[in-house]
């Protein structure tokens, strides 16, 4: 492993700079904020560690010596270096404490998220949002990463060692099409949905996890005729037949113009909370957007 030097002190140099520049040791503790004696201490450490005086002392003030004139450019190099190493932590900080990464599930990313972050950008305008939108295993996977600060499921896997807030309750109901033979149905059995092609989400999907374990719990497994990660192929497909279980926010457009249908189903516990996750503290914007979930999302009766 290679030597690490060990490098003269930024806050000596500074000292050493200021007193050349001012040619007396009360100016340059002005000049730095600091006491004559802080200044003299600093400037006798640095000469201490050159191992050769570089300041000399008279009526005139403080002039550099030989060494002391040699070292001055070399002082002034480095310290413009150390404020250029500043400057960029303090840019990736602004950057960072600006940027707000997220993964939501396709629920809450497509039909939710655009308008909390609008809220949100109303009062924090200069933030740079991020949204990766994947299944709920997915997320937890990007939260736990730390791939997102924030993440949005609404499946059923475990959160134990999660931070939650629960924003809104959602329902799950058969979807068909409006030429469907149960589209005039203003409720379906569990046990009746076995006698049609069921479309559905991939696994992994938190839809998909919520409507199988509570059909599983009424006795009734069912069969995919079609599995797609996209809601809106799933949506499509019942263009020919068949049904799907969906979550009532993704056909709000579809049932307003009458091509979708929304079915309640009986026996089966499709209701499930939608939240947000965190793992561990957060920092910059991450922390002020949770903070902004927790007083508006929660409480915003549109979301409940």
């Amino acid at each position: 492993m290679p030597t690490i030097p060990n490098p003269l002190s930024g806050n000596d140099l500074a000292a050493f700079v200021a007193a050349v520049e001012t040619r007396n040791l009360h100016v340059a503790a002005d000049a730095l904020n600091l006491t004559q004696s802080a200044v003299t201490k600093r400037i006798k450490a640095l000469e201490k560690r050159a191992g050769t005086p570089l300041l000399e002392r008279g009526h005139f003030g403080v002039r550099p010596t030989t060494a002391g004139r040699l070292l001055y450019p070399e002082a002034k190099q480095a310290l413009a270096a150390l404020q250029r190493a500043e400057a960029v932590l303090a840019e990736h900080r602004d950057r960072t404490g600006q940027q707000l990464t997220l993964a939501a599930s396709h629920t809450v990313g497509e039909f939710l998220l655009p308008d909390w972050l609008s809220g949100f950008r109303a009062v924090h305008p200069g933030i740079r949002a991020e949204v990766d939108i994947v299944n709920s295993t997915g997320v937890l996977k990007a939260v736990r990463a730390n791939d997102a600060q924030i993440g949005f499921v609404e499946g059923l896997d475990a959160l134990d060692d999660f931070e939650t807030l629960t924003l809104r309750e959602d329902e799950i109901v058969a979807v068909v099409a409006a030429g469907h033979r149960w589209a005039k149905r203003r409720s379906l059995a569990a046990a009746t949905l076995a006698s049609e092609p069921y479309f559905t989400r991939e696994a992994g999907s938190g839809t998909r996890a919520v409507a199988a374990a509570a059909l599983h719990s009424a006795g009734v497994e069912l069969t995919p005729a079609l599995e797609s990660a996209s809601t809106q192929s799933v949506k499509r497909a019942l263009e020919t037949g068949g049904f799907a279980l969906l979550s009532r926010l993704v056909i709000e457009a579809e049932t307003q113009r009458g091509t979708l249908v929304a079915i309640p189903v009986r026996d089966a516990e499709l209701r499930r909370e939608l939240r947000a996750v965190r793992h561990g503290p957060l920092t910059g914007a991450g922390r002020d957007f949770w903070a902004w979930l927790r007083a508006h999302a929660q409480l915003d009766p549109t979301l409940m």
